[in-house]
């Protein structure tokens, strides 16, 4: 990591005019919000119940976005209500030599579906009596390191439900600068944010009163957390989540750091719809986040680790930490897009009979989703090495097989639909 007066994202000062003026301007410059496109799932719906293929469904929704080259390739798994975990494979991993579509076991950096882990690793944490919820930022961190009060004052609840009043990013010369240069290189733009540069902004940061804040996502405040809780157990965020969340739910993949075993599973990721002026399907390595916002959005896993995960989510592996992992998923704010959990996002469809609990993350080439209905007890993965702001298959695929499986419907694999 670079110290906090440094900066890898230096650009000519007309260039930085230039992409400022884009990024402002509606229409000239590159997205910046994540969208879930959702169409009519009833003639699927129709189509699994009366016995068809899981295998076609998938197919349909996946390969014309293959071959319009809107993904380069992806891995999608969906569990069903018997506890069976399924993939498919399409495209190409992108390794050089390599034309077969990434498996089950090949290795995507996951974004910021990372922090459902820290979600849970939180609810562990305060569930086995080392932190509250209601610990604060003031006595967690040591008093010789400088707060505002307004930043002292925020609580782990309201840093993990976005509800502290952080911005996203912090709103300074430098992170606009490193965006800027994000947006032509799609080099990492959070590559300065270390833990001097932290301090110091949180010493100079002021927020609204709590009674006019309102729910506003912030990577910075899952970065403060995470710190938060490395300085209060003395151990690192992302070695307590692979001890205490991942490997109790045998998921040997999900990882933070690539060692020369796991290396070679690594897809590589691709450009999207950012960065803006590279190239379409140009290489990206991935990100290393460093020691602040790795445990935000710097997790690497596969769709058989994320499986796993969302089985244990759904009580279907009856493993003891399945309840934590069920009080994680409980909505606490009412959002304009639905409702917000700890790490998890709730979309609410056909006026509330459906409820969607997912996370997805987009981060360097790559994109993730994880996503559940625990009514009909059924979840969809979905890992792709290209970067794209759109979901167009996570939600589709999950509404369908929820429609599928909800109560009263024979599950799949009753009715001889896999």
């Amino acid at each position: 990591m670079l110290n906090s007066g440094q900066t890898i994202c230096r650009m000519p000062r007309f260039a930085l005019t230039a992409l400022l003026l884009a990024a402002v301007v509606p229409g000239a410059g590159c997205r910046t919000a994540a969208t879930r496109q959702v169409s009519d799932p009833g003639p699927a719906i129709a189509r699994l119940r009366a016995g068809g293929s899981l295998q076609a469904e998938v197919d349909a929704q996946v390969k014309p976005l293959v071959a319009s080259g809107e993904i380069y390739g992806t891995v999608v798994g969906v569990v069903t209500p018997d506890g069976a975990a399924h993939t498919f494979g399409y495209g190409r991993t992108g390794r050089a030599g390599d034309l077969q579509p990434p498996g089950a076991d090949a290795l995507f950096e996951i974004g910021s579906v990372s922090k459902v882990f820290v979600a849970a690793l939180l609810a562990r944490l305060v569930e086995e009596g080392q932190l509250r919820y209601d610990d604060t930022v003031r006595g967690l961190l040591p008093t010789n390191v400088l707060v505002s009060a307004d930043v002292g004052r925020v609580t782990l609840y309201e840093l993990i439900t976005h509800t502290a009043g952080l911005p996203r990013e912090p709103f300074t010369l430098t992170q606009l600068r490193c965006f800027l240069g994000y947006l032509v290189t799609g080099h990492n733009l959070y590559a300065y944010l270390d833990k001097p540069y932290l301090y110091a902004y949180l010493r100079h940061c002021h927020l609204k009163p709590r009674a006019r804040r309102k729910f506003f996502y912030s990577n910075l405040g899952i970065g403060l957390l995470g710190h938060l809780i490395e300085v209060k157990t003395g151990r690192r965020v992302t070695d307590l989540i692979v001890e205490k969340v991942c490997r109790p739910l045998n998921m040997p993949d999900s990882v933070f750091t690539l060692d020369a075993a796991r290396q070679p599973r690594l897809t590589v990721g691709h450009t999207g719809n950012q960065a803006c002026w590279k190239p379409a399907n140009s290489p990206l390595a991935p990100w290393d986040m460093g020691e602040i916002m790795q445990p935000s959005a710097g997790m690497y896993s596969t769709a058989n680790d994320l499986l796993n995960f969302a089985k244990a989510n759904l009580g279907l592996l009856h493993h003891p930490l399945e309840p934590l992992l069920a009080s994680t998923q409980q909505p606490q704010v009412e959002t304009p897009r639905g409702a917000e959990a700890l790490g998890w996002i709730i979309n609410r469809f056909n006026d509330g009979r459906v409820t969607l609990t997912f996370k997805d993350g987009m981060v360097s080439g790559y994109r993730g989703y994880i996503g559940l209905n625990r009514e009909a007890r059924v979840a969809v993965v979905v890992l792709s090495n290209k970067f794209s702001w759109d979901d167009r298959i996570g939600h589709n695929l999950l509404l369908r097989l929820s429609g599928a499986c909800a109560a009263g419907a024979m599950s799949f694999a009753q009715n001889g639909g896999l």
